[in-house]
């Protein structure tokens, strides 16, 4: 029995008009779901030169292969050209969207075109409908969500966006059912220049598999492995709150604007684990995680000031709204992380550019009064606050910081050699200065700045060698991290990569090997990278890293020590990394003979000419 199709819901918000396309079997194969599919969509459909806020840029929400088929697989994965970074951005989220599309008989939704009046869609078991928005605009997300919810079904799951999607924040994110986020790269900005506010999915059709017995079986096991299992007691207890601790100790936090990558433990622990879960109180029905057998979300009730509120922090919030603002009371930082939440703005992003504008007012490069707030540099909490909400309505100096930390350098025409991005997206709550190798994942990440793009091991200082000896071990975790994203699963939820097959035969009755499903994530990369090198992308000079991050970490364990030996050990590594990828390895450019070989035929004149546009470039 060969499988079914993949089918693809296609919606025209300009034309009101929408359809499903099937991908046959064979060309489906290749990609599967989730990440790797909504690259082959975002490939043949978003096309080099567009603009990412205009109506011909798509956002692109793909399933994962085993959404609502194997326990903690949950995540969605959304793509859209990024208007932060003018390349194809993939986020991921979890919780109940992408099993809602599986349980409507798709395996991904894509948007286009941009409504006359503002909307959000209604999708019941695949059937779409466009409803009026009017009431919705302006709303937070929370509020958002909770109407939507009262008009479609209680049990429907809600992408939104907040304000700052609205006034289009290019770091703005689609917040999931409230809690989760596809954060970074600024979809949620695309989705607001499209005028839609909201999209609910409701679906009554799960998967069927081949082999239901063995199914059951496969979900028991897998299911009770993970809820009991000692190895996931740590994520079980505080998720990914505890972590700024362990950054701090391994010279890898981004306190003060990545300036001290080491803290003292005391210092870290006022946003560590335990602090954390003393305000510990029970989630709402709807993050429960009941699907999820690891349950690592983490709900806490906290005052600041005169305000009580709820939020789900995580270990990125905490690092880059508090560390790298300088800003250590906790209950500020997670009031922070509820209002960027409540306004969809990329905690990550926003911490980010904040953290960069107050450095500037701190060493005195930069008159804040002058430019509308009562800024004094790191620590000041009520800058932070203020900040957020200018940067969400885009007021004052605000709607400069919403452009992001590469272009409001550009803007006020200083401060470019502290802000810390690769290829304009802001770096995460991990500075590469504690690990050896990882500044690689960083420069070579067809996004820019990811931590989700694969870890070297062992973990080692850069001193301990050549950068380019971790880069096969780097290499291998992007390809494991990345076949998670493409079958919905969830990174905290670690499945053995000999688990997958299983799945996929018990689903499909198709046994892949191992090796051969790794294929599908590298075709995504390889076709990234022929995009993005067509659209702007000069890798050659690109895929680099911050000065920040080659300047020595000042104090602690690891005094001294740079994210590389020297700029010639970065550019050998990269290479390195072109070479087992099968790409130029002076250029970054997949070779055509490689797109071959990865099945890509259609792409293979592409890749010819992506590699005589970069020559150009460089000329």
């Amino acid at each position: 029995m060969e499988p079914t199709p993949c089918r693809v819901l296609r919606i025209n918000l300009s034309r009101e008009k929408w359809w499903v396309e099937e991908i046959e079997w064979d060309t489906c194969r290749l990609f599967l779901g989730g990440k790797s599919l909504a690259y082959y969509l975002g490939y043949k459909l978003i096309p080099p030169g567009t603009d990412p806020l205009g109506p011909g840029n798509r956002l692109v929400f793909a399933a994962g292969f085993l959404n609502a088929v194997a326990p903690g697989a949950s995540k969605v994965s959304v793509l859209a050209k990024s208007p932060l970074t003018g390349l194809l951005h993939d986020s991921h989220a979890g919780d109940f969207f992408g099993p809602m599309l599986r349980r409507s008989g798709l395996n991904a939704l894509v948007v286009e075109g941009r409504l006359s009046s503002l909307g959000y869609l209604w999708i019941r078991d695949g059937e779409p409908e466009i409803r009026n928005a009017d009431k919705l605009w302006g709303l937070t997300v929370s509020e958002a969500t909770d109407r939507v919810r009262r008009e479609t079904s209680t049990n429907a799951a809600i992408a939104a966006i907040g304000p700052a999607g609205e006034n289009l924040v290019r770091y703005a994110h689609i917040a999931f059912d409230i809690y989760r986020a596809a954060g970074r790269g600024g979809l949620g900005a695309v989705m607001g220049s499209k005028n839609l506010k909201a999209i609910a999915v409701y679906g009554t059709r799960p998967p069927r598999p081949v082999d239901e017995e063995k199914m059951k079986r496969l979900r028991d096991y897998w299911y009770r492995h993970f809820a009991e299992s000692p190895r996931y007691m740590q994520i079980r207890e505080y998720g990914t709150t505890s972590t700024l601790e362990f950054a701090a100790a391994a010279s890898m936090s981004p306190s003060y604007n990545f300036r001290k990558p080491w803290i003292p433990d005391a210092l870290a622990a006022r946003l560590g684990g335990d602090a954390v879960k003393s305000l510990e109180v029970e989630p709402p029905w709807f993050i429960h995680g009941k699907s999820c057998p690891v349950k690592c979300a983490r709900y806490v009730r906290a005052k600041y000031g005169d305000k009580v509120f709820e939020v789900k922090p995580e270990y990125e919030n905490l690092g880059m709204l508090g560390a790298a603002t300088g800003v250590f009371n906790l209950e500020a930082v997670l009031y922070y992380n509820y209002l960027v939440d409540e306004l969809g703005l990329d905690s990550i992003s926003a911490g980010n550019t904040i953290a960069w504008f107050l450095e500037l007012v701190e060493e005195g490069l930069i008159g804040a009064r002058a430019l509308g707030i009562n800024a004094e540099g790191f620590g000041d909490e009520r800058a932070v606050l203020e900040l957020l909400e200018m940067i969400a309505y885009r007021r004052g100096i605000g709607a400069v910081l919403a452009e992001g930390v590469k272009r409001a350098s550009t803007i006020l025409g200083i401060g470019a050699e502290r802000a810390v991005h690769v290829k304009g997206l802001e770096a995460p709550a991990w500075d590469p200065r504690g690990r050896r190798a990882l500044g690689v994942s960083y420069a070579t990440a067809d996004v820019g700045a990811s931590h989700l793009r694969g870890w070297p091991s062992p973990h080692q200082p850069p001193t301990e060698g050549p950068a380019r000896d971790l880069v096969p071990s780097m290499a291998r975790n992007r390809d494991r991290d990345a076949l998670l994203d493409t079958m919905g699963i969830c990174r905290f939820v670690s499945y053995p990569m000999d688990a997958i097959p299983d799945f996929i035969e018990a689903l499909t009755g198709w046994r892949p090997s191992v090796e051969e499903l790794l294929l599908a994530p590298r075709r995504a990369e390889a076709l990234a990278r022929v995009h993005d090198a067509l659209d702007h992308l000069v890798p050659p000079l690109d895929d680099t890293v911050p000065p920040r991050w080659m300047e020595p970490i000042p104090e602690g364990p690891l005094a001294g020590v740079k994210a590389f030996r020297d700029w010639d050990d970065l550019r050998e590594a990269v290479r390195e990394y072109y070479r087992l990828r099968g790409w130029h390895e002076e250029l970054g450019v997949p070779l055509p003979e490689t797109m071959e070989r990865l099945g890509l035929g259609f792409a293979v004149e592409d890749a010819r000419r992506a590699i005589e546009i970069v020559k150009a470039r460089l000329a």
